[in-house]
């Protein structure tokens, strides 16, 4: 037969061969031996249909290549030593026939020369004969299936003999096609001028270039898979980067050839998980060709080019690169076919980090739809990662959000949630949530009692931190008018956050919710009676003791005291029934300035009630603020009182010698007309009869609101 013939007859080989190593490695790692059976060009193709076979004669099939026997092959080897180039390709596809048979590897590879003659013939004369080069390269390709040979082929120089051969036939093409391209460029220059002759010629050299580069094509095949072999081992597949594969690699991919394009993907799949390979390989026509790729007609070649974008989207610049050239749209639409689905939703996922991708995938509202019905009809209890990861990213655009509440699934997401308690899941209606647009959307197209739904489910799952979270997230983020925060006390939210403020029986994360959740009730008076006759104050403020070196907390227990303060019968209760003066007092100092701010507030707060039921402690706030804007004399009349300087004249014990300057508050001291006051005519004043604002009167601004 001829060399195509042989190419297609070894690619074939080299096909099952591949298929039965996949199978060993599934059911019980790489073959280390050669197991026995032979290999035919159609040895797997299964007998035709019953049908066929009463219909047609039998008809007898010419072998690809000749008959060889082993105990023969030191006479094959010796017609590689002819001169004739006839004799050599005759001695190469008998050695190759003797390799088809798998049981018969290691006795070749024990010959003491002969895998050294092949890869000097083909380093000498793989430029005179194709033919050659092809039985050859398959030779080395049966070996290169089985890791315990590659040491052999590469004492051997088998894989430098290979990539030669592969450099060589890759910058032949470059210059074939180059040559025929200014042909068809002086043919189109001629135009109307041009004669029929001109025509036939052109037509005569295109024919010639595509037999070429079918021919050629099917030994660059052989040469990349058997490459692709030998790369397992890290050292050489370094070795083939520094003789500039990745170059060579993406030069391929606008070929025609089916198995070429699967050999070259595979290839650049394998090598893209290194960065520096992914930087040689992702230059602006790669990424141009592999998205035209993602969508061949063959599913193959599609999915391969997809796993290498995959790889090249974790860098952030290819992956706005990817976004300009229109990658989303092909996604989405690929994302109807079930096969691509997985590693589709992959990037996706990626690509989500980017708003831009956002705001497209927002615009594509058949594909924001299509992953809600995923979600949905998904079979499992807990959704798959790479789809809720997606949707949870999406979940946090504004138009997108909207889009999923008006897709017309959201009330199924929404029941899937209070069925499953899927806790990924539940994010994604907490970041809904907390989309003012979206949110008002969502409580006209999903049933109110899904607020009460989540109290409940939070008051049964108490133990799972990572579902509280979210679900009582999702209640922080409504306002005061977007729930009837009574019902939901008398369904036990009360309760439940009673539960879960007590001292070390929750995380952090669900501690800071429940405060804010706390402060949401607060803010409507029917709901704030609930808070304040139940222990909630006072585990407010022993946790605020305990979490004192946490500044998020600290600020948001802060402020829902300050919205404690809104309704008279609940200040007169919670500051009859807490000790806050003292532990409040103590961030009014504080390095931070969110925290420092805020205590200002909540102490503003009260005083601007003084009279009202919080007589006392606004006197303690008076006294302390003097203290707090005046701090140098407060330690001047410590020493002198005590000879101490642990404790204030108030007693709050704020002072010490230790405070370093930048802490120390520069002052003067002035009355309310404007005029300097010594110490003497500050002992002489009635503090108590002074309004709180004149005492607050610093060299420093402080806004206090």
């Amino acid at each position: 037969g001829g060399p195509t013939a042989v190419a297609d007859a070894a690619a074939g080989m080299a096909m099952q061969q591949h298929m039965q190593q996949q199978q060993q490695q599934q059911y019980g790692g790489r073959q280390q031996g050669p197991p026995g059976g032979v290999y035919y060009h159609d040895q797997h193709q299964g007998p035709p249909p019953p049908q066929d076979r009463q219909a047609r004669a039998p008809k007898r099939q010419e072998p690809i290549l000749p008959d060889a026997d082993i105990r023969r092959v030191d006479d094959y080897q010796d017609q590689l030593y002819e001169d004739a180039m006839e004799h050599k390709v005759n001695g190469a596809k008998r050695i190759l026939r003797v390799c088809t048979d798998v049981g018969n590897l290691e006795a070749i590879a024990d010959h003491d020369t002969l895998l050294g003659v092949l890869s000097r013939e083909l380093k000498e004369n793989a430029k005179r004969s194709f033919e050659l080069s092809v039985a050859i390269a398959c030779t080395f390709l049966c070996f290169s299936h089985f890791s315990q040979f590659h040491p052999v082929l590469m004492h051997h120089q088998c894989g430098n003999v290979i990539m030669k051969v592969f450099e060589y036939e890759s910058d032949r093409y470059q210059v074939r096609k180059g040559d025929m391209e200014r042909r068809k460029m002086r043919f189109q220059e001629l135009g109307e001028t041009a004669t029929a002759e001109d025509k036939r010629l052109l037509l005569k050299d295109e024919k010639k270039y595509r037999i070429q580069l079918s021919r050629q094509s099917k030994l660059i095949h052989v040469c990349l898979m058997a490459l692709l072999n030998l790369a397992e081992e890290i050292t050489t597949e370094k070795k083939m980067v520094n003789r500039k594969m990745p170059e060579l690699l993406t030069q391929l991919l606008d070929r025609g050839q089916d198995d070429l394009l699967l050999a070259a993907l595979g290839f650049m799949k394998k090598l893209s998980v290194f960065e520096d390979n992914k930087d040689l390989m992702s230059n602006p026509e790669t990424l141009t060709r592999l998205v035209h790729l993602a969508s061949h007609e063959n599913v193959r070649i599609a999915l391969l080019a997809l796993r290498v974008l995959f790889n090249f989207s974790f860098d952030e610049a290819l992956r706005s690169s990817l976004i300009e050239s229109g990658i989303v749209k092909l996604l989405v639409d690929l994302l109807r076919n079930p096969p691509f689905r997985h590693i589709v939703l992959r990037l996706l996922y990626h690509f989500s980090m980017d708003d831009r991708c956002k705001s497209i995938m927002a615009y594509h509202r058949d594909g924001m739809i299509m992953l809600l019905q995923l979600v949905v009809h998904f079979p499992e209890a807990r959704v798959g990662k790479d789809l809720v990861a997606l949707v949870v990213n999406l979940a946090t655009h504004p138009r997108a959000a909207e889009v999923m509440v008006g897709s017309g699934m959201f009330q199924a997401v929404m029941q899937r949630v209070t069925k499953t308690r899927d806790p990924l899941l539940s994010k994604v209606i907490r970041h809904v949530t907390s989309h003012p647009s979206a949110l008002g959307q969502m409580m006209e197209v999903v049933d109110p009692k899904w607020t009460k739904e989540f109290v409940m489910i939070a008051s049964k799952f108490v133990d799972d931190p990572d579902l509280l979270v979210e679900l009582l997230g999702s209640l922080v983020n409504l306002t005061v008018e977007d729930a009837n925060w009574g019902d939901l006390c008398e369904a036990g939210l009360v309760e439940t956050l009673t539960r879960l403020l007590v001292s070390g029986f929750s995380e952090d994360d669900v501690v800071l919710e429940c405060v804010m959740l706390v402060g949401n009730l607060a803010n409507q008076h029917e709901s704030a009676q609930y808070v304040g006759g139940s222990r909630l104050p006072g585990l407010l403020q022993q946790v605020l003791v305990d979490k004192q070196q946490d500044e998020e907390i600290v600020v948001q227990l802060l402020y829902t005291f300050q919205c404690l303060m809104l309704y008279e019968d609940v200040r007169e209760h919670v500051l009859q029934e807490t000790h806050l003066p003292t532990v409040v007092m103590r961030f009014a100092r504080h390095s931070n300035a969110q925290v420092l701010e805020q205590a200002t507030r909540t102490l503003q707060m009260v005083a601007d009630h003084t009279g009202e039921g919080g007589s006392d402690w606004a006197e303690q706030v008076k006294a302390f603020r003097f203290e707090q804007h005046n701090s140098e004399w407060c330690r001047a009349a410590a020493r002198d009182l005590s000879g101490s300087v642990s404790m204030s004249p108030g007693g709050y014990g704020f002072y010490d010698e230790h405070q370093s300057g930048a802490e120390e508050e520069e002052f003067a001291y002035r009355c309310a007309n404007g005029y300097a006051m010594d110490a003497g005519d500050l002992a002489d004043r009635d503090w108590g009869n002074q309004d709180v604002e004149q005492l607050m009167h610093t060299s420093r601004h402080m806004s206090i609101s």
